[in-house]
């Protein structure tokens, strides 16, 4: 293996750069304190929460953001309640429900449902955030929560899943091929999800670049590449959940949607057709 410590730092974001402009924290436009990126009345679920993104960027942003309820998902229940004291801290307001939940067992997802539904009314937008190497908790998760989304969601009111995927999804990485692959699988299912749910549901996969938590494996944190703040995802899963602009992917909208330029695809002509005299 190559030494990667040989590398540019930037390395991890240049190859895969799509805008002109790159950010490693929180910049104006997804800034979940401004008045454009405010969810105030909604509920949020977030796996995954007990550490890392989840309890460093995304829940933090989710309550800046103004959300009424945050549910907290994780297995460790003494690490859920540190990140809820954080929260409060935020907004003493926010209302709060940890759940000790292996997304894994469908029983455990499940039996979760009931008492978040049991709470709330409804649940606006969830967050898989988990970092199973594995789809099935993540269609758990979006499965009981469509049962329940179902009942409210319109063309105006959209019930909004948001997936946590990864740049190794659309890569070889011999290293990492059952977190790899479990990405790639995440990338299919969040479109799969999305196209069968035509103006009901909006479902988007995620990729949080590299940031500097405890699942990050030792060779990038050996090579010292620069590693993004947890506070630019939760900025983006934020902007993604209230409908507004950043400005140069909205200008490059026509472009990235006729050519499907954030989409993940088979690049090659097929058909009998192409043989024809």
């Amino acid at each position: 293996m190559a030494d990667l410590a040989a590398l540019p730092k930037d390395w991890i974001v240049t190859p895969g750069q799509f805008t002109r402009a790159t950010y490693s924290t929180v910049y104006p436009a997804i800034d979940p304190t401004k008045p454009k990126n405010y969810l105030t009345g909604k509920t949020v679920v977030v796996t995954g929460a007990s550490r890392g993104i989840g309890a460093r960027g995304i829940a933090p942003a989710f309550v800046k953001a103004g959300v009424k309820a945050i549910v907290l998902v994780a297995t460790n229940a003494a690490n859920l309640a540190s990140v809820e004291k954080k929260l409060h801290n935020i907004s003493p307001a926010i209302e709060t429900l940890l759940l000790s939940v292996d997304i894994s067992s469908v029983d455990q997802v499940a039996k979760a449902w009931v008492e978040i539904n049991a709470r709330y009314d409804r649940v606006d937008i969830l967050v898989n955030n988990a970092g199973e190497v594995n789809v099935k908790g993540t269609h758990s998760m979006t499965q009981q929560f469509l049962k329940a989304a179902m009942s409210w969601a319109t063309t105006t009111n959209l019930a909004k899943v948001i997936n946590m995927t990864s740049s190794s999804a659309w890569g070889v990485w011999p290293f990492l091929a059952a977190y790899a692959n479990s990405k790639a699988a995440m990338v299919s299912y969040t479109t799969t999800l999305a196209a069968s749910y035509p103006g009901t549901v909006f479902a988007v996969a995620v990729n949080p670049g590299l940031n500097d938590t405890d699942i990050l494996p030792s060779s990038p944190r050996y090579a010292g590449f620069n590693c993004n703040d947890p506070s630019l995802t939760g900025g983006t899963l934020v902007w993604l959940a209230a409908d507004v602009d950043v400005e140069e992917l909205v200008a490059r909208k026509q472009e990235i949607t006729s050519k499907n330029l954030l989409t993940m695809q088979l690049n090659a002509r097929l058909g009998a057709k192409q043989f024809a005299a």
